[in-house]
């Protein structure tokens, strides 16, 4: 049986305040994060989508730091504090914990039952260590490493996320989607783009553009975003010998990085495209990648004391060289498991394929351009068995992507900032801005 109901409200509500949580957070950045929180979509205990107000976030995190987890479940009041014993036995827990942090409130618990004869719940004691700020981690020094860790050298590891962008006319109102990676090593940004949606094909749009520019990285970090849990990613990856890391949830480390480029795009980009009244996508990501290239890269960086694109070019590097655009796309593509039927055929997102004969009753792998259903590609164990041929063709484009294509026409504003980016852009693309690492360039 999985949790009761209680815990499974105080599960989700969790993950709506751990980012928030963060001992680390100024009042004012932790305000950003409830803010953010707040105008995202989260899901309830069964998993139903819901909204939280800012007001019900603080709730939450007030209930949470004065008695942990179970602060959060709700059945306890609103007001539930420290338990009620007696102050001179919280005292001497307190003391027992300060003078051997590794005590776990269950051993503190048995130390006053059999030198005291006082009896206290080992759960009273971890709501009262929670509250005074007396947890184990806390008095340990663990959390002083915590989100400290570079990678040692450029590709080693890139961090992606999401974020919500602008709204535009051309999305009816809705935001654009940002998708975009960060090496850790350097804080380059290999690539990143705004989408119409969150779904997994664009942010597989975005890491092909990254490593069709960049090179291919050892690991991608990633969270557990529905773009970022599909087999279809981890099928590319594993194509591309790409490791996969999730960060745990409620414990994000290593994502700090990208949370502070994301709050740079939004004081610095944001702030000149809402000025800029930019309306589509395509003006939108114009603009986007002008910043990158000539302010975003250009800037020192106050960790490593050096700009993101110094830092890249000077290495070291562990990218490895992209594959050939063919080889790379063929990477890229979507895959599903389908049994040959006694005439030879196959089905598809409600299309009928023929094959060869000779795969009838067998188990065979259908890989695809999920934009272009028409061309279909058979594969068994692993080695290419020959094309699949449309019978029957009455879905052209996979399902999960109906309304995520279509093209971003739109005409320039005529803004002086962002324009004037776009200009520098263009004259620095008379050279090439594919920045590999300088052992590399002559290979190509």
């Amino acid at each position: 049986m999985g949790p009761d109901r209680a815990t499974r409200v105080a599960l989700a509500r969790w993950a709506v305040i751990a980012e928030a949580a963060d001992e680390r957070l100024a009042p004012a950045e932790r305000g950003r994060v409830v803010s953010e929180a707040a105008r995202r979509v989260h899901r309830d205990a069964d998993g139903r989508q819901m909204r939280v107000t800012s007001r019900t976030i603080y709730r939450w995190l007030e209930a949470w730091r004065a008695c942990g987890f179970d602060g959060l479940k709700p059945s306890r009041r609103r007001d539930a504090g420290i338990p009620r014993t007696d102050a001179k036995i919280l005292e001497l827990a307190a003391a027992l914990r300060r003078e051997a942090p590794a005590r776990s409130a269950a051993h503190i618990a048995e130390i006053l039952a059999t030198t005291g004869g006082v009896e206290v719940s080992e759960r009273t004691l971890q709501r009262f260590f929670a509250a005074a700020g007396l947890e184990r981690a806390r008095l340990e020094g663990r959390h002083r490493a915590y989100g400290r860790f570079e990678a040692a050298a450029c590709g080693d590891l890139w961090t992606a996320d999401g974020w919500d962008g602008p709204a535009l006319g051309e999305l009816k109102g809705r935001h654009a989607q940002l998708f975009s990676l960060l090496d850790d090593h350097s804080r380059f940004i290999p690539h990143g783009a705004f989408y119409r949606d969150v779904g997994e094909w664009s942010f597989q749009r975005c890491l092909k553009a990254a490593i069709a520019r960049r090179g291919i990285p050892r690991t991608l970090y990633i969270d557990h975003g529905s773009a970022f849990v599909s087999t279809q990613l981890k099928l590319i990856c594993a194509r591309l010998s790409i490791r996969i890391t999730h960060s745990r949830p409620g414990r994000p480390q290593g994502r700090g990085k990208k949370e502070r480029v994301y709050r740079t795009i939004a004081e610095q980009f944001a702030v000149e495209v809402a000025v800029a009244q930019v309306d589509t996508l395509a003006e939108l990501n114009r603009y986007f990648t002008a910043w990158v290239e000539q302010v975003y890269h250009h800037r020192i960086h106050q960790g490593t004391r050096q700009t993101p694109l110094q830092r890249w070019l000077a290495g070291p590097s562990s990218l490895r060289l992209p594959p050939d655009p063919d080889k790379l796309s063929e990477a890229f593509l979507w895959a599903a498991q389908r049994t040959v039927t006694a005439t030879r055929t196959v089905s598809l997102h409600g299309n009928l394929y023929e094959v060869d004969p000779a795969l009838v009753g067998r188990r065979v792998e259908l890989r695809y351009d999920p934009t272009d259903l028409s061309q279909i590609t058979v594969w068994v164990a692993d080695e290419p068995a020959g094309q699949a041929t449309p019978a029957e063709l009455r879905t052209h484009v996979d399902p999960k992507l109906r309304g995520a294509i279509g093209a971003e026409p739109g005409p320039p504003t005529g803004i002086r900032y962002l324009d004037a980016l776009v200009a520098d852009h263009a004259h620095a693309l008379r050279g090439h801005l594919s920045y590999l690492p300088p052992d590399q360039e002559h290979e190509r």
